[in-house]
């Protein structure tokens, strides 16, 4: 605290005095000397101390604003390393095999619709994506499901060269659609040469053929009578179906013609199977045996049957052929059959033949007669 200076004391001292002396209606004998000077004395030091307070150099301090507190600044943790791991390559198997989507249906492609006991020929496109080449001891296997024409445990072989790490290879399986309408899934897998069996990733493991078979109509035709026969080299026609030697004379050959009545199929109907059935029969000597195989030829000799229909020789291009007894009792698809009879539909007529090369020269009749064959066709319209 700083001092006042003396004079300014002085008047001070004098002017409160003056302040504090007895109004003059106060009567001098009340109080006695001592009494006044004390007073006087106690009212200059009060009036000193009040000034001296004022006069203190008390710092011009502005209004603290209402600002919240700052936080007290805590230490911030120093973060610990944290370890990183650095992941290690998977081993790439020897047997391992894979796809592209878009390529691997190369025919057949899932869901796709066919017809009852249609031929099918399945291809897939995969990759050996393995570290080992694959080479002919390496096996297409049949793994479940729907064999369509395969039965269980089939295999066949994956390759006939070399397929290495990297490469593409077509695996193809010929299948054979079922007989009843309906959705059928067939699963196939691969086959190392030691018998490990391994799949194609990521589809589970197997690759898979998947058909839709539609329903179907199906026909049974008989020759037309009167348009069917049996035509000798030298004679006919005649009532039954025979082909062959006609008896011991060599020179004289059979050859027989079926005509079978296509109308009630529809012009804009999908053949999708035809059978011959030539199960129904009698043998004379030994045909397959002396004279070779029996063909069939697709022919077009109008309503009638006449003896000019005979045909000499043998021509090479025929449309079905049977080498032995056993052929004639398998009744089997024939696409050659097939392929002809839908080129056929808005026709009446089709129309076929069948004979042997000719004689062996033994004099020894050889033939074969047969009791109603037909045939079987099965189609779908639109």
């Amino acid at each position: 605290m700083k001092k006042l200076p003396s004079a300014l004391t002085l008047i001070l001292v004098i002017v409160l005095v003056g302040c504090n002396m007895p109004s003059t209606n106060v009567q001098p004998s009340t109080l006695a000397p001592e009494a006044v000077f004390t007073q006087a004395a106690q009212t200059v030091a009060a009036e000193l101390t009040r000034v001296a307070l004022l006069a203190s150099p008390t710092p011009n301090i502005p209004a603290t604003p209402n600002i919240p507190p700052t936080p007290t600044s805590t230490d911030t943790p120093v973060p610990t390393n944290t370890t990183i791991y650095t992941p290690t390559k998977t081993p790439i198997p020897c047997n391992l095999a894979t796809f592209d989507p878009a390529t691997i249906d190369q025919t057949i492609p899932d869901n796709t619709q066919v017809f009852p006991n249609q031929l099918l020929s399945k291809t897939w496109r995969i990759q050996n994506a393995g570290t080992c080449s694959w080479n002919s001891s390496y096996l297409l296997v049949f793994d479940h499901g729907d064999g369509m024409g395969i039965a269980a445990g089939y295999t066949q072989q994956l390759t006939t060269g070399v397929v290495n790490p990297g490469q593409w290879v077509d695996l193809t399986v010929n299948l054979k659609a079922p007989a009843t309408a309906g959705t059928y899934t067939g699963a196939w897998r691969l086959r190392d040469p030691g018998g490990v069996v391994f799949g194609i990733t990521p589809l589970g493991g197997t690759f898979i053929v998947k058909i839709v078979v539609i329903a179907g109509v199906s026909v049974t035709l008989s020759p037309v009578v009167g348009e069917s026969g049996t035509v000798r080299s030298d004679w006919g026609p005649g009532p039954d179906y025979t082909a062959g030697e006609s008896n011991a004379d060599i020179t004289r050959t059979c050859e027989a013609f079926l005509s079978f009545n296509i109308s009630g199929i529809p012009s804009n109907a999908t053949i999708t199977d035809v059978k011959f059935d030539l199960s129904v029969y009698s043998i004379t000597g030994n045909p397959f045996g002396s004279l070779g195989p029996m063909v069939a030829y697709i022919t077009d000799y109008g309503p009638t049957l006449e003896p000019a229909d005979y045909v000499a020789g043998f021509p090479s291009s025929y449309s079905a052929d049977w080498y032995s007894t056993a052929a004639l009792n398998a009744i089997e698809s024939s696409p050659e059959f097939k392929t002809s009879l839908q080129s056929k539909l808005g026709t009446s007529r089709f129309q076929l033949r069948l004979q042997f090369a000719g004689s062996n020269g033994d004099a020894t009749k050889d033939r074969i007669t047969f009791t109603n064959p037909s045939l079987i066709v099965t189609y779908t319209t639109p």
